[in-house]
């Protein structure tokens, strides 16, 4: 069962509750982001209250987010699990009775934190090395619906780029993109993702990032994408999603699928409207959608770019080490 919500933040410090609070209304996007976010929150939360309750509130928060945000995205299941074994791997309380009393649970607590990080912006130099190797003869590339990985990929070109931008309405995820490309130097052209097509003939490569994705290589992202990607193959357009492997959801072999995720655009898509109009009209639509691995072209990971037929032996190898 979920925990409630605001049960869950009244347990945080104040300068938790911004960030909290934009993940859970969706202000924020990006799985890359939330973890970042979510561990900031448990550091706060050993820095901020007595030892014993911080334990408790650092469990809590992370079965939320495990229970809420990891509906959409595994990857903010497993690494929450890997920075709560980081912790307690350094907890002074686990540690043998002649170690260094002077370390505290904030301090495990922090060095868990940067130790995850650490490893993650390792993968990541990996990927923005690959992903630009990939771009070296584009001229112009898509990106659909907001993922850090695919921004950062962009922003870090070693060339300059027609970045074409489709505004995935569902979620507003294409404007997050524009800020960092546009100071990065590249030429941003943002159009309706009813237009995707309009455009697509000048397109050399297409990059969404993915919520989660499955042994088998179905991606999960904002819904379009799986239109984006018929759209690709029937005009011959290469198709990646840029992700790290801890995004693989392993559970997908022993027969546990995602559920399907719906959001009400009442807000999104509706917000000037008449509130008694809007009151009459139901908004309710998928969120996230499967883009099968037939349609994609590769997948760029700290591993390298993979076929989708060999994602399976590497996120085994991924959750084993979680």
């Amino acid at each position: 069962m979920e925990m409630n919500s605001e049960k869950v933040r009244a347990m945080l410090p104040a300068c938790s509750l911004q960030d909290f609070d934009d993940i859970v209304t969706g202000r924020s996007l990006g799985a890359s982001n939330h973890i970042k976010m979510i561990s900031n929150m448990y550091v706060a939360i050993a820095e901020n209250q007595e030892e014993k309750t911080a334990r408790a509130s650092i469990e809590a928060v992370g079965t939320f987010f495990k229970e809420t945000r990891g509906k959409s995205s595994y990857a903010i299941v497993v690494a929450l699990k890997d920075i709560e074994g980081k912790i307690g791997a350094q907890d002074p309380a686990a540690q043998d009775p002649a170690a260094d009393k002077s370390r505290t649970y904030a301090d495990a607590v922090r060095a868990a934190r940067e130790a995850y990080f650490r490893e993650a912006d390792e993968h990541m130099d990996k990927i923005l090395l690959y992903a630009d190797r990939l771009m070296k003869d584009a001229g112009a590339v898509m990106s659909f619906d907001y993922s850090s990985t695919v921004e950062k990929a962009i922003i870090h070109a070693s060339h300059k780029l027609d970045v074409y931008i489709p505004e995935s309405r569902v979620i507003n995820g294409g404007y997050p993109f524009v800020k960092g490309i546009v100071g990065a130097g590249h030429r941003v052209h943002f159009v309706a993702d009813a237009a995707m097509l309009t455009v697509l003939d000048k397109i050399d490569m297409v990059f969404i990032g993915a919520e989660t994705f499955y042994p088998d290589g179905t991606a999960f992202n904002t819904v379009g994408s799986d239109i984006l990607a018929e759209l690709c193959r029937t005009h011959h357009v290469p198709y990646y999603v840029l992700t790290p492997l801890l995004k693989g959801d392993i559970r997908a072999l022993y027969g546990i699928y995602k559920e399907t995720l719906t959001k009400d655009l009442r807000e999104t898509m509706a917000a000037a409207w008449p509130e008694d109009l809007r009151a009459q009209v139901d908004f309710n639509s998928v969120e996230l959608v499967g883009v099968a691995p037939e349609f994609i072209t590769g997948y760029v990971t700290e591993k390298g770019i993979l076929k989708t037929g060999d994602l399976l032996r590497f996120i085994y190898e991924e959750d084993q080490n979680a």
